[in-house]
Formats: structure tokens, C-alpha cells, sequence
């Protein structure tokens, strides 16, 4: 099956900055990565669509002059530029990315069973791209399907342009021209209040509409402002599990550190928060060595970012794997407790069972150990076939 996945204008000067700009299209930032992320995992095609327009183009004489070419409104928000390596990106200077060069070249040498659109703004190019789809499919008789989550496309607030109403009428007219509209149950946030200030760790009100109804909900966060309000790519944290080889046999090192919201010690894997102008891979070598003294020698990311405990905080965190030498020597910060506890693979899951753990590092190691017991076995396997592999020809070669 072969799919495409489009993202059209998720660029600075419609969500950032600029004459055009509203800020409500970052809502939709999160589920566009999530598609990116699983069209990359599928193979799919991705096509990015970028406006940009020359000084004076036709048409700037129906809206303000926006994403001039070489402005930073061009640019692709910094959330989806790690991504654009994995996308076709496609200049255009018009509302409907159809009429590109590009798209029609694209369009005619290759036959898509799904093409899914994401995006702003719903009423405007989303729009007319998608219209200018069906015709197209329907005129050269192919049945390719189309289809539109609602939480990926968006519009923007302005004087007599109401987004949400804007925004609702366009996915409708989309639906009765056959495109496949996914609607999401989901509350609007129309307010947010801080109530806390604290370094590490701060708490909101957020409220929310659902339909006549306002919901308030208490919830904690370690940023400056909720993903509700202000999405990012970025984890809050990492936890790792390294691991070195002694006389032959793999050796985990497990922490075992006193948490304060419980009164106890509880096992657990290292963990830690990504910094400022970190990435998390470097915060994940910088908490090795701070925690439990150990230098990594291969480290990988094994989980991308995933929600901590979503009925109280919008925390994510990842996951690494890494093989480390071990020095001995810790540097905690402050009052923190922590214990290395070197543990053999073959003995870890009694320690699951029966000891007190975090549920990032109990699902974790379990996980770890799976595979690695997957590869012992296929390794067994592998010298099995090689030995009868052997036999066979030296069965074949004597018996001549």
C-alpha cells in the first residue's frame, strides 16, 4: 500500500510571526508530528508545501504581504525542522499547492492508495489542494482516498473570520465532496492560569469549553508554559539503562534512590532532566556519569518522548540503552541518594516482582531483557545451523 502524507504551510509566517500569523495553529503541532513520525516508520512519502512568495505577487492584492522569500516566515517551524530531510519540500506562491510544478509531476508518476492531508489553513489551501485532489482523482477515474484529521488541520481568528465556525464549515464541505474526515472528541482550552512559581516544577488551572459547559483542571508542569499552550519536540527528561559485560555475562546497573513523595528508597534506572540547549542523548552521557559514574562507550535511543502520567503532568521523557564503563565515582547534586546496585541480567526479573520500581524503568527493563534473551536465543539458533551446516558437508565431502 502505498501512502503520502502532505503538510501544507506549517511555516513561521502563518503561526510565529507576520501580518498572517496566529499562534492557535500550534494546537495542531503535536498530532502533525505524530503523523510525520509514523509515516517515516511506514516508508510513506512526505511532502511538505512552503509559501513563499516574490515582493510583489498577485497575490498580495487579496492579503497583506506574507512569507517573503529568504524571511523566516518561509521557514518551516522549528518543531518540524528536524524532519525536513525526510520530506519532499515544495515551494509555492500560491494558495492551492496542486497548480506546482512539482505536485502535478509527483501526481503523475505515482499512484497513491491514501493520501492524508495536514495542515493550515483549513478554508484556504488545505482546501483548495484537497478540492483540486478529488477533481483530479475523479476525472482520471482513480480511487485513491483522502482523508483529514481534525486535529491536523486549522485556520486563524481575525475580524470576520471566526476560526472555529471557519474551520468546522470547510471540513464539512470537504466531507460531502467524499474526503474521509476523522472528527476528535476533544475540549477547546480557552484560559490558563498559573498557580504556582517554583523552579522545577509549577502548576496550572487550564480551563476548558465543552460545548455551553467550563471544565477547570489542575495540572503540573517542568516548562515555562503547559504543551497546551506552547508545543514541543523537546523531552523533559531521559532514563537510561547501562549495561557493561563481566567475564562474559551482561551486567545491568540499576540505581537504587530514596523519593521523597513516597518516604523510600526505590529501584529504578537512571533518569534525569534534559537541560537548556541539551539534546537527550547528551543529557543522557551527562546523567550516566553524574549518577552512577559511568562512561558510555555505544549508547542508543531504544523509546522516542512519551507521556510520564498524563492524569497529572504533560512531562515526556525517552529512553536509552547504553554500555558503559564504570568508574566509581558519582557526582550528585545536592541532597540526592543514590545507590548502584550492579545486577546480572538472568536476575532482574525477580527484582521486578518483588521490589519497588517506577513504571518507566519496570516496563523498561522488562522489555530489555526480553530482547536480549531474543538474541541469546537467535544466536543459539544461528550456531545450530552453522554446526549442521558443517556436518552436512563434511558428511557430503567423505562420503565421496
Amino acid at each position: 500500500m502505498k501512502n503520502l502524507l502532505i503538510v501544507v504551510d506549517m511555516v513561521n509566517g502563518f503561526i510565529n510571526e507576520g501580518a498572517l500569523a496566529d499562534s492557535r495553529i500550534n494546537s495542531i503541532v503535536p498530532s502533525i508530528v505524530h503523523k510525520i513520525e509514523k509515516a517515516k516508520q511506514n516508508g510513506d512519502m512526505i511532502i511538505a508545501f512552503k509559501d513563499t512568495h516574490d515582493e510583489n505577487d498577485e497575490e498580495f492584492k487579496l492579503f497583506p504581504p506574507h512569507c517573503i522569500k529568504g524571511s523566516r516566515e518561509c521557514e518551516l517551524i522549528d518543531q518540524l525542522k528536524p524532519y525536513e530531510k525526510d520530506m519532499l519540500v515544495i515551494n509555492k506562491n500560491t494558495t492551492n499547492g496542486f497548480n506546482t510544478i512539482m505536485m502535478k509531476a509527483i501526481l503523475e508518476n505515482n499512484k497513491f492508495d491514501n493520501i492524508e492531508i495536514t495542515g493550515c489553513c483549513t478554508d484556504i489551501c488545505v482546501s483548495s489542494l484537497t478540492q483540486s485532489l478529488v477533481k483530479y482523482f475523479a476525472e482520471n477515474k482513480i480511487g485513491t482516498k483522502i482523508s483529514i484529521s481534525e486535529n491536523s488541520v486549522d485556520t486563524f481568528n481575525a475580524p470576520n473570520h471566526e476560526a472555529d465556525k471557519v474551520n468546522s464549515q470547510a471540513l464539512k464541505e470537504l466531507e460531502e465532496l467524499g474526503v474521509e474526515i476523522t472528527y476528535m472528541n476533544t475540549l477547546k482550552p480557552i484560559s490558563i492560569k498559573k498557580l504556582t512559581d517554583r523552579k522545577f516544577l509549577n502548576m496550572f488551572e487550564v480551563t476548558y469549553q465543552d460545548g455551553n459547559n467550563l471544565i477547570k483542571y489542575e495540572m503540573v508542569t517542568r516548562r515555562k508554559l503547559p504543551e497546551i499552550v506552547q508545543p514541543t519536540l523537546k523531552p523533559d527528561a531521559v532514563h537510561m539503562i547501562p549495561y557493561s559485560y563481566v567475564n562474559g555475562s551482561m551486567v545491568v546497573y540499576l540505581i537504587k534512590e530514596f523519593k521523597r513523595a513516597i518516604g523510600d528508597y526505590v529501584y529504578g534506572i537512571p533518569a534525569g532532566l534534559v537541560d537548556e540547549g541539551e539534546d537527550s542523548m547528551t543529557s543522557a552521557i551527562r546523567e550516566l556519569d553524574e549518577e552512577i559514574g559511568a562512561k558510555v562507550k555505544h549508547i542508543k535511543r531504544t523509546e522516542t518522548a512519551a507521556y510520564s502520567s498524563l492524569g497529572l503532568t504533560d512531562e515526556n521523557a525517552e529512553l536509552y540503552e547504553a554500555e558503559v564503563t564504570m568508574t566509581g565515582k558519582q557526582n550528585l547534586q545536592g541532597d540526592e541518594k543514590i545507590e548502584v546496585v550492579p545486577v546480572k541480567l538472568e536476575d532482574i526479573e525477580k527484582l521486578l516482582d518483588n521490589e519497588k520500581f517506577c513504571v518507566r524503568s519496570k516496563y523498561g527493563l522488562r522489555n530489555f531483557v526480553y530482547k536480549q534473551r531474543i538474541k541469546q536465543l537467535e544466536k543459539k539458533l544461528q550456531e545450530y545451523e552453522d554446526k549442521e551446516v558443517e556436518n552436512f558437508l563434511y558428511d557430503e565431502f567423505f562420503n565421496k
